[in-house]
């Protein structure tokens, strides 16, 4: 298997191999990827931590060799937390790389890490994941995204989308999560009631062929975070979202999930 890694912030993640294709996801700092077809212009990869395909820029992949990746890779990473991160790449060049980017396990206690020939030292402070009540963190990293704009394809707290939001926050507290919507309302348990949800439960909305096309963070008994327009805290109820602003209901719910146990 020929693997490749982020050395950049972001990368977008499109459908085609064009600008002009559609930017389904992006592929943060840091995370690896399997190099599924390559072209002179254009490589087709799929992201190793959640399965996610298309196609990046040939030029910007830099080779990678893991031993064990598949089992370990993400738990053996760093997740970053703080806002903004601030490195120095080969004692020269400044780089900043966004929340949820991965280092290595050493970059924590070392501040510096290598990646191939190139050296990174690690400016800004960092922090690791203390909170052991996982709904607690999901919440608190959430909050922490508030006001973020909505970017379709977005991964990250410079634009986002709403299942891009959710993998986000769950990652950053600690759970591995799909990248769709779609594919994330098929996970944990359905409960019957929305009084049975709890804060970090997710809640998914369907359009009028009954697609999943939404998703998003309970807050409260009567409240959601997602990602519609920026990231915002709404009403919600049987019906859906309520949007006090519109003083109407934008999404229709379909269901509740909850996929933390407990």
């Amino acid at each position: 298997m020929e693997l490749g890694i982020c050395e950049y912030a972001y990368l977008p993640l499109r459908a085609g191999m064009s600008h002009r294709s559609e930017m389904v996801s992006q592929v943060l700092f840091g995370e690896v990827f399997e190099i599924v077809a390559r072209h002179s212009d254009w490589t087709k990869i799929r992201l190793l931590h959640d399965n996610y395909t298309g196609w990046i820029e040939t030029v910007t992949i830099s080779a990678f060799v893991c031993e064990n990746h598949e089992a370990s890779y993400v738990n053996e990473r760093y997740v970053v937390r703080d806002v903004p991160t601030m490195m120095i790449k080969n004692e020269k060049n400044q780089i900043f790389v966004p929340k949820g980017s991965l280092l290595p396990k050493s970059a924590f206690a070392d501040r510096s890490f290598n990646i191939g020939n190139n050296n990174y030292y690690i400016l800004s402070d960092m922090t690791e994941r203390t909170e052991t009540d996982i709904r607690r963190s999901i919440i608190r990293e959430a909050e922490n995204l508030i006001e973020t704009p909505y970017l379709w394809g977005g991964r990250s707290q410079w634009g986002i989308d709403c299942s891009g939001f959710v993998q986000l926050v769950y990652r950053l507290s600690g759970l591995l999560m799909p990248r769709d919507a779609s594919e994330q309302a098929k996970l944990g348990n359905t409960m019957s009631f929305i009084s049975e949800a709890q804060p970090g439960d997710l809640a998914f909305f369907d359009n009028e062929e009954g697609n999943i096309v939404h998703v998003g963070i309970v807050y409260s008994p009567n409240e959601i975070i997602h990602a519609s327009k920026k990231v915002r805290i709404d009403r919600i109820d049987h019906n859906g979202i309520y949007n006090d602003e519109l003083k109407k209901y934008t999404h229709q719910l379909r269901v509740m999930k909850n996929v933390i146990g407990g």
